[in-house]
């Protein structure tokens, strides 16, 4: 699971900020920002009252995977925009209302830093399933996955250790199904369980 989702910006820092700001007011409420050391970048401290109202009623320990900034960074000569990703609430909470809103969070949070930064969304360039042989979720992702037509690789970890081994160390995860999507850029993000949200999400198709 990728804890953060950043992405180089088109503009300047200063014009980055800006459109952040400009864009953030229609559906965030702006709380404040925050200057790091050596103008190394800044964070827009944003919000959904709302959704921090039903996240503290279901688990107030979770209210600090909500992703209430977003950060605006200088690396080299590159200018990064991007925020803690809310499939980390997702998968920490056992609640159906902290999965829906981190569901619409993820797509309007990123949503919010590809206008910032002048980006489109990035296109998946190849699906990789984690599986084993007896793994009925594991079967259902792949039905579901060929019925939305779309390519994938499958890989049995319980057939092969190394790649077993593999998810392992990239995803901290030892069951199944994981499912890797990797983009055009050569950056993956994983999808643990048969999450059809998720997966819809990343991979541009209907749930």
């Amino acid at each position: 699971m990728n804890f953060a989702y950043f992405r180089k910006s088109k503009f300047s820092f200063d014009k980055t900020v800006s459109n952040l700001k400009k864009l953030a007011v229609r559906d965030w409420k702006i709380l404040g920002e925050v200057d790091l050391p050596d103008k190394k970048g800044k964070m827009v401290l944003i919000c959904r009252p709302e959704w921090a109202g039903a996240v503290s009623e279901e688990n107030y320990q979770l209210l600090g995977f909500l992703p209430c900034s977003v950060s605006v960074i200088r690396k080299g000569k590159d200018v990064l925009i991007g925020t803690a990703s809310p499939a980390v609430i997702k998968a920490l909470s056992q609640s159906k209302i902290i999965a829906d809103i981190a569901t619409v969070a993820e797509k309007m949070i990123k949503d919010l830093i590809h206008e910032s930064a002048g980006v489109k969304e990035l296109k998946p360039k190849s699906v990789k399933l984690y599986s084993t042989m007896s793994c009925p979720y594991c079967k259902m992702e792949k039905s579901w996955l060929e019925e939305k037509k779309v390519k994938h690789d499958v890989v049995f970890v319980d057939l092969n250790p190394e790649e077993a081994q593999k998810m392992v160390d990239k995803t901290g995860q030892m069951g199944v199904p994981v499912t890797e999507v990797e983009f055009e850029e050569g950056e993956s993000e994983f999808v643990v369980g048969f999450d059809k949200g998720k997966l819809s999400s990343l991979l541009g198709v209907q749930q």
